[in-house]
């Protein structure tokens, strides 16, 4: 019986270049005009407005560029920018994990029909950055444990090459880059490769980051026992290539085995006795069964958010609040503790929120109405999220 591992995109990066061959440049070419051509057509192709909201400035533009647009109110960062004066620079798309998220759940896609819903004639597109996914669930993988492999080196990341002389497949050593994150006497974080590098690959405990962050993926987190992602990051000219599979892939089993074709060729991690290449790790094992037995499951995508349920949590299980009404009834009984409430409830009455909670109103009021329209199904929810027994 072969692991069904879980393969997605956790973000990316497209740049639109106006297509020369399509739209002829001469002395009245107004680079501006153009790139307001160009985002108008790439909005209208992706239906963004209808998914986010419509368009307004957005203050911080990505690196290098001076003019941006976002849309909608939401807590993620999402903009469409270009430099006025560098042609050369193109249109830049920037989706962040979540942003990218919220649309694939809205429009009920995967990445790579993203990208094909906007090809158009009057630009190029491409990929300068692509993060692929592999997510090991309730499989015992351990990072602290690959982590010391790898700096004991009884674990060395490797490819796969044929020889010209004999014709056999051999594998050459591939050095990369190590770095561990501990916390206490674990490694839940690990970097293989260079930040500058076209590719880099971290191994992390999710389920943890998702606990202690309370993320979207926060109740997912909670019912399993142990969560590792391996998210390879892929920049330039390797997103380059990446681009070209997604615009001719033609289902979500092709998309699949493209990602785990990706990370298992990149970073093919193999056991090393004496020096010598002895055989994939369990983990790499997996990865390469998936991809020669076509077992699948893409990445399930969520627009959820945990704020609420975090601030409530806080309240309920570490703020002192709890234990100051706990006091408040062990001292004067029941009746003190409804003239609390009232009191409580009058001071909200009168309390002028600051520019913060204002600001967090406009972001997640909307997503959490559209969640839960009902508070007592917030509420039954919420609890169940803060008390429910986390699985070790």
């Amino acid at each position: 019986m072969f692991t069904i591992l879980e393969f997605g995109v956790d973000e990316c990066t497209i740049v639109l270049q106006l297509n020369q061959d399509q739209f002829v440049i001469d002395d009245s070419f107004d680079w501006i005009d153009v790139s307001g051509l160009i985002i108008e057509k790439f909005i209208s192709k992706t239906d963004f407005i209808s998914v986010y909201g419509d368009a307004r400035p957005e203050k911080k533009a990505p690196q290098g560029y001076t003019n941006a647009i976002t849309f909608g109110e939401h807590p993620f960062y999402l903009a469409i920018a270009y430099h006025e004066l560098h042609r050369s620079m193109g249109i830049i798309i920037k989706f962040s994990a979540q942003a990218l998220d919220y649309y694939c759940s809205a429009k009920n896609v995967k990445v790579y029909q993203l990208l094909q819903s906007a090809r158009d004639d009057l630009y190029t597109m491409r990929l300068s950055r692509i993060d692929l996914t592999v997510d090991y669930i309730d499989e015992n993988i351990n990072p602290t444990k690959i982590y010391d492999d790898l700096k004991n080196k009884k674990v060395a990341i490797f490819r796969e090459y044929k020889s010209e002389k004999t014709g056999e497949v051999c594998y050459k050593k591939n050095p990369m880059k190590l770095q561990g994150f501990a916390v206490e006497k674990e490694i839940p974080t690990i970097y293989l490769g260079s930040s500058q590098s076209n590719s880099q690959l971290r191994i992390y405990d999710k389920k943890m980051e998702q606990i202690d962050r309370h993320g979207a993926k926060y109740d997912k987190a909670i019912k399993c026992k142990n969560w590792v992602r391996f998210e390879g990051v892929f920049r330039h000219e390797f997103a380059h290539q990446i681009s070209e599979q997604l615009l001719n892939i033609q289902n979500d089993n092709e998309y699949a085995n493209m990602i785990a074709c990706a990370l298992a060729q990149k970073f093919r991690m193999m056991y090393v006795d004496n020096g010598v290449v002895d055989c994939d790790t369990e983990y790499t094992q997996m990865l390469i069964d998936n991809i020669n037995n076509a077992n699948f499951t893409l990445r399930a995508p969520s627009s959820r958010t945990f704020q609420l349920e975090k601030n409530l949590a806080y309240l309920l299980t570490g703020s002192g609040v709890i234990s100051t009404m706990y006091k408040i009834k062990s001292i004067w009984g029941d009746t003190a503790l409804e003239t609390l409430f009232s009191v409580m409830v009058e001071y909200l009455v009168n309390w002028e929120p600051t520019d913060d909670c204002k600001g967090w109103i406009k972001v997640y009021a909307g997503i959490y109405q559209q969640n839960s329209p009902d508070f007592d199904l917030f509420i039954t929810a919420a609890l169940a999220h803060i008390f429910a027994p986390i699985q070790i």
